[in-house]
């Protein structure tokens, strides 16, 4: 689980900005940040989104990424984060090229090298920031495999928004942080076509960060977040993390509620994008929860070899009849699915890594008339599981 607020007040590459380097611009100090990985990956079988014939094998340009960023301070009021990045995105549920053919993401195919990251600064009193550009969410795991503990992004991240267009107000109360924002949509399954699309016309966001232990004496850190798009996915996320020395444990639930215009037992009068189209007996909601775990062995001063373990769980909700994608929220199928994913890493240097994964999922979506599932192999036949083997290193400056 990504460090929330991280991104937005250290940049693109929160790993990276501590070794990165400083430019000095029209007497301004702007950092400089990157980073680089290449990976290969196998999989069993791929998400029937993308059909049949794939390539079990792969070996990617995993991450490029290059940023400038000059933080807003009491000296110099306005500042900014801008980065461009050609990268892959990887999921236990589906791999890349379903990601981008067709883009799930309205921004576009995440292999173009764009500007993913961009956004002003202005920060008019202590405390108190306010970005306006292209922003990512504050939750979840981040878009980049460079920025995550592991290659494979999981089955929550699926249902996340990713990037978009807006505005987001920021408040460091001390004792809490606090952040409210708005934006005109975007993100994961929120591509222009009805395929793949809820297509909401605007969405808010609002959340808290706090440590329990400042207000009972005890505790973990927490965050509350929520995001709610008109027309489509109403989002609340539970977060909390602690540190027990050479393990940090994170665990992650998220509940997503769906509009009248995207709940897929309206469609039918309605005619809403939904990319799983009518069923009347499907849910309108679903549920997962995410359990992080990540021992560390470099921390501890034993080797300088962390192992992450990602367990997760969902319920997708049901529907009727041949139908076997219950509310359509994630991709999963109706009913629950579960993924393991461990990923032993090896960090010669603090801005280097190299590390291996083993990633399994699993979903009873099935329909016996038919023989659908949710995976297919290379050769066309259902399966309801998906493994994948990778290995990637990576370079951040």
């Amino acid at each position: 689980m990504k460090k929330v607020l991280s991104l937005a007040a250290a940049g693109l590459l929160a790993a990276g900005a501590a070794q990165a380097g400083t430019l000095t611009v029209a007497n301004s100090d702007i950092t400089l940040y990157g980073g680089v990985s290449a990976s290969y990956d196998w999989q069993s079988s791929d998400h029937i989104a993308g059909g049949s014939g794939f390539n079990k094998d792969n070996f990617h340009v995993s991450t490029f990424a290059i940023g400038l960023m000059k933080k807003a301070d009491a000296n110099s009021p306005i500042g900014f984060n801008a980065a461009f990045a050609s990268f892959q995105v990887p999921t236990v549920l589906a791999s890349p090229r379903v990601v981008n053919t067709p883009p799930l993401i309205a921004s576009g195919s995440t292999s173009t090298f764009a500007p993913w990251l961009a956004y002003v600064t202005i920060a008019p009193v202590e405390g108190l920031s306010i970005d306006a550009g292209l922003l990512w969410n504050k939750f979840g795991e981040a878009p980049l495999t460079i920025l995550n503990r592991h290659y494979t992004r999981g089955i929550l991240f699926t249902g996340h928004p990713v990037v978009y267009a807006g505005a987001r107000a920021n408040y460091d109360a001390g004792i809490a942080q606090v952040y409210v924002g708005y934006n005109q949509g975007g993100g994961l399954r929120q591509g222009s076509t009805a395929t793949y699309g809820y297509n909401p016309s605007d969405a808010v966001e609002a959340g808290i960060v706090f440590n329990l232990s400042d207000f009972v004496g005890f505790g973990s850190k927490v965050s509350l977040h929520t995001y709610n798009e008109a027309k489509g996915r109403d989002l609340y996320v539970l977060c909390t993390k602690v540190d027990l020395g050479f393990v940090k444990a994170g665990l992650e639930f998220d509940y997503t509620r769906l509009d009248d215009e995207a709940d897929r037992s309206n469609l039918k009068a309605s005619g809403a994008h939904q990319p799983f189209g009518y069923n009347a007996g499907a849910d309108n909601s679903a549920w997962g929860i995410a359990l992080n775990l990540d021992f560390d062995f470099l921390n501890a001063q034993v080797a300088n070899v962390t192992v992450p373990i990602r367990i997760e769980y969902v319920d997708n909700g049901s529907s009727s009849g041949s139908d076997i994608w219950g509310s359509g929220i994630y991709l999963t199928g109706e009913g629950s699915t579960w993924s393991f994913t461990v990923t032993p890493t090896y960090k010669p240097t603090k801005n280097t890594f190299a590390r291996v994964e083993l990633a399994y999922i699993y979903t009873n979506a099935y329909f016996a008339p038919t023989n659908q599932k949710v995976f297919t192999d290379d050769k066309g036949n259902a399966k309801d599981n998906r493994t994948v083997l990778a290995f990637e290193a990576g370079f951040l400056f």
